[in-house]
């Protein structure tokens, strides 16, 4: 998300899924909805992990993650995606981990090991530095595009921006989720562009 350093320089916006940047919000999406709605999925994520790291297990995911040793971190960082995969999914087509893949098998996309870095870091910020600096965002038109059912960035976090940041629009898209192609997601974030564009040229 847009950081505020330079709003003098952004004429409008168009968000999708937000995400804040916060502890709390992974908090929710891997310990609260990933057990309430994927509890079996949830048991996979844990069971990766030595029973004496299970207590924190995101800061053990992202020290594994960021581990040279491939054999330590191949397998965190597949567990990490898959998981994540399936809390964007509204439907998802599987919903445990998949543990037939040996350790060197198959290409891992990069967002993992990016991921970790930015999280185990606290995204470089301060806690709550975003909305603590909304106020930056005043007189920028946005939309806010929002899924209904995303689990990993849950509609109570773009409600909580866009009480903050009076110039935006928060619309919200049923039966859709975290990802970019659910139905209504891309339509709605291609009219928020379409909107956006037509008030910055008056």
């Amino acid at each position: 998300m847009y950081r505020g350093q330079h709003p003098e320089r952004v004429s409008g916006l168009v968000l999708r899924a937000t995400f804040l940047g916060t502890r709390a919000e992974l908090e929710t999406a891997f310990l609260i909805n990933l057990p309430q709605f994927y509890p079996a999925l949830h048991e996979d994520f844990l069971g990766l992990l030595p029973e004496s790291e299970r207590a924190a297990p995101l800061d053990a995911y992202w020290r594994r993650i960021l581990d040279p040793d491939p054999t330590v971190h191949a397998p965190a960082a597949r567990a990490w995606v898959e998981t994540e995969g399936v809390l964007s999914m509204v439907t998802p087509r599987r919903s445990r981990l998949d543990r037939t893949h040996p350790t060197s098998q198959g290409a891992l996309p990069v967002t993992p090991y990016i991921e970790a870095h930015y999280f185990a870091n606290d995204c470089f910020m301060r806690p709550d530095q975003l909305l603590g600096e909304a106020f930056k965002l005043a007189g920028i038109p946005g939309v806010i595009v929002q899924g209904r059912y995303d689990l990993l960035c849950p509609p109570a976090t773009a409600h909580r921006l866009a009480t903050l940041w009076p110039d935006a629009e928060l619309r919200t898209i049923d039966a859709a989720g975290h990802l970019l192609y659910d139905p209504g997601i891309r339509d709605a974030v291609i009219a928020g562009i379409n909107d956006v564009a037509a008030k910055i040229a008056g």
